[in-house]
C-alpha cells in the first residue's frame, strides 16, 4: 500500500465524531460556506468540522471563528496514479484516505462534498445512526432513484453485476468497520489499477469495493439537485441539497436556482469573499432562461411516476435500508 500521512494540522481532534470536507484551494470558499452554514445553523454540534486538503489552503478568519480543524494530507505518491479532471480534482480521493488516517481520532465520520447546501437536519443523530453492521451509510445515486433496477453504467467495464449504487457526495462512515474491511487500501488500489475505465472516479471505486456492503439512507440526506429534480425538491423535506453536475448556484449564469439558495450564497460571499460575488447567480431568471425551464418541466412531467415514489420508501429521516 502506497503511504499516506498527515503532513500538518492546526489542532488535534476535539470530539469523537467529525464532519469533513476534502477540497483544493479552488473549492475552499464553497467548503467554508457549508462549514459556516453548519456552525451557525446547528450550534449544538458534538463533532469536529474538518477541512482536508493535499495543498496549502488560504488563511481565513472563519476557520478560527468556527474552530475548524485543518488537515493537510501527504499523498504525493498517489497524485500521478489516480485519475482526475477539471471537474473532479485529486481532492476527491482524500475522502477515501481520511477514515484510515483519522481512525484513532473519530469513531464516526460524515463526509460532505463542498457543493452541498445545508437546510436542516440533526447531524449529531445522523453521525450516531445504526448502519446495520455496514461501514457506510449513503443515498442512492439519482439514476437509480428513477430506475431502481438499472445497472450502473460504470460497472460494465469490470463485469460487475447489478447492485444498489450510491452517490459518494454524502457518506456516514463507521471508521472501525471501514478499516476492518480495508476500504481505503482496496478502493485506492482499484482506482489506480483501473484509472482509464473509471467513469465516476472515486465514486466508481467505492461502489465496486462496497457492492452489497453499504446501508441506504433517505434521499433527504443527499438530494441531488439539478434540472432533472429541481421541481421535485418541493415534495421532500430536504436536509442536504447536493448541486450535482457542472451547473452550480455559485458558478456561471443559469436560472436553475431559486433565491432560497442564491440569496444565502450572496450574503455569505459579500462579506467572506467579496471578489467572488460577481460569479454568483441571482434567482431563477425565468425570462432569460425560459428554454431551460421548459426543458426541465418536460423532464419532470415524463419522470414524475418514476421519481416521486421515493417518498414512500422512507417513513422518516432515520430509516435505513439494506
Amino acid at each position: 500500500m502506497t503511504e499516506i500521512s498527515i503532513f500538518s494540522q492546526n489542532r488535534p481532534a476535539g470530539f469523537g465524531h467529525a464532519v469533513y470536507l476534502c477540497v483544493d484551494a479552488k473549492f475552499f470558499p464553497f467548503a467554508l460556506f457549508l462549514a459556516n452554514q453548519i456552525a451557525t445553523k446547528y450550534p449544538g454540534r458534538r463533532f469536529d468540522l474538518c477541512l482536508i486538503s493535499a495543498e496549502i489552503l488560504p488563511d481565513h478568519p472563519l476557520v478560527k471563528a468556527h474552530d475548524i480543524r485543518l488537515l493537510r494530507i501527504d499523498s504525493t505518491a498517489w497524485a500521478s496514479r489516480l485519475p482526475s479532471d477539471d471537474r473532479i480534482s485529486f481532492a476527491a480521493y482524500l475522502r477515501i484516505m481520511a477514515p484510515r488516517l483519522l481512525a484513532q481520532d473519530y469513531e464516526r465520520m460524515l463526509y460532505l462534498d463542498a457543493d452541498i447546501f445545508y437546510q436542516r437536519g440533526d447531524l449529531n443523530r445522523l453521525l450516531a445512526l445504526d448502519l446495520q453492521n455496514r461501514p457506510v451509510g449513503a443515498v442512492r445515486d439519482m439514476i437509480q432513484l428513477r430506475q431502481p433496477d438499472r445497472r450502473p453504467a460504470d460497472f460494465a467495464p469490470f463485469k460487475v453485476p447489478f447492485a444498489k449504487y450510491f452517490n459518494s457526495g454524502v457518506m456516514v462512515i463507521d471508521t472501525a468497520l471501514w478499516n476492518q474491511r480495508q476500504v481505503t487500501d482496496r478502493a485506492l488500489d482499484f482506482a489506480a489499477r483501473n484509472a482509464p475505465q473509471l467513469m465516476a472516479h472515486d465514486q466508481t471505486a467505492l461502489n465496486v469495493m462496497l457492492r452489497g456492503d453499504w446501508s441506504e439512507l433517505s434521499l433527504v440526506w443527499n438530494f441531488e439537485y439539478n434540472h432533472q429534480t429541481m421541481y421535485f425538491a418541493a415534495m421532500f423535506d430536504v436536509c442536504l441539497f447536493h448541486f450535482v453536475g457542472r451547473r452550480k448556484p455559485f458558478t456561471a449564469r443559469y436560472g436553475g436556482f431559486p433565491r432560497r439558495f442564491t440569496d444565502e450564497y450572496r450574503a455569505f460571499f459579500s462579506t467572506a469573499f467579496p471578489e467572488m460575488v460577481k460569479h454568483l447567480q441571482d434567482g431563477l431568471a425565468v425570462r432569460s432562461h425560459t428554454r431551460e425551464h421548459v426543458q426541465a418541466l418536460l423532464f419532470h412531467l415524463v419522470n414524475f411516476k418514476r421519481f416521486l415514489p421515493n417518498d414512500d420508501r422512507f417513513q422518516s429521516d432515520w430509516d435505513v435500508l439494506l
